[in-house]
């Protein structure tokens, strides 16, 4: 099994709420845009391997316009290696900036961290979206952190769906469930900032509910050791709990395990 398709199994997310920043494993672009609550404008992209986007002449720079970004989601993003990209809400705010604005978008997709603020008011960008194998090492800064929230509430019944239709090759029909309420989003954004541990990989389906386990394993940046030592880190894990689904009700619950 590749680590392209190992990384579709769980999810962690490292959680820096102060700084409006999160570190990710197992959540790809393609699974980060059909999460997020409003769509994207446009992307300027600092690192990329994409053949269909535009050029701006006087940035040096590549982008891809609103209509075209569904193309860039269902490209094979992974291979492109560094993938860093940044929001913007319309084409002619690229005439604005200056060379200082250059450098710091130019710094922030080489270094994978910013120079200054994560922010520029002059593209009025919603994200920072800082990527290496993408699934494997993703850096998120959200301008409002409240909208990783509503990624959570959607990207764990996407999650459920990708997974058991590859579990289940010859299933016709894609299973859907249901959004998690925000409430309960919000319970997973609090644990984000313990290590959010989310295992679909040993999630179990019985007649009465769907259980994903969840622990919380510390701060990573290095997703190799984080992965590899996967057990031991669930093992130590201050939270022993499980993410219900209720097949009857279609309600959600975290349960934790006694």
């Amino acid at each position: 099994m590749s680590k392209a398709d190992e990384i579709r199994d769980i999810v962690y997310i490292n959680g820096h709420v102060n700084k409006k920043c999160f570190i990710t494993y197992g959540i790809e672009f393609k699974e980060f845009y059909h999460s997020l609550p409003t769509p994207l404008a446009n992307i300027l992209l600092l690192k990329h391997g994409f053949e269909d986007s535009d050029y701006h002449y006087q940035t040096h720079m590549d982008y891809v316009e609103e209509e075209q970004i569904h193309l860039l989601a269902e490209d094979d993003v992974y291979n492109y290696g560094d993938f860093c990209w940044i929001d913007f809400e319309d084409v002619s705010s690229l005439d604005l900036l200056e060379p200082q604005d250059i450098a710091a978008l130019l710094y922030l997709g080489h270094l994978k961290k910013p120079l200054n603020s994560p922010f520029n008011n002059k593209l009025g960008n919603q994200f920072v979206y800082l990527a290496h194998d993408d699934g494997f090492y993703n850096k998120i800064y959200f301008r409002d952190v409240y909208d990783m929230k509503h990624i959570l509430s959607r990207i764990i019944p996407l999650k459920m769906s990708e997974i058991k239709q590859k579990r289940f090759v010859f299933r016709r029909k894609k299973l859907e469930y249901p959004i998690l309420p925000l409430v309960l989003a919000n319970t997973l954004l609090t644990l984000t900032n313990d290590g959010l541990f989310i295992d679909f990989e040993h999630m179990v389906q019985s007649r009465r509910d769907i259980k994903i386990p969840l622990y919380t394993i510390g701060d990573f940046d290095d997703m190799n050791e984080m992965y590899n030592d996967r057990f031991e880190h669930k093992e130590m894990s201050k939270l022993q709990a499980h993410l219900v689904l209720t097949h009857k009700e279609l309600e959600w619950s975290i349960e934790e395990v006694q």
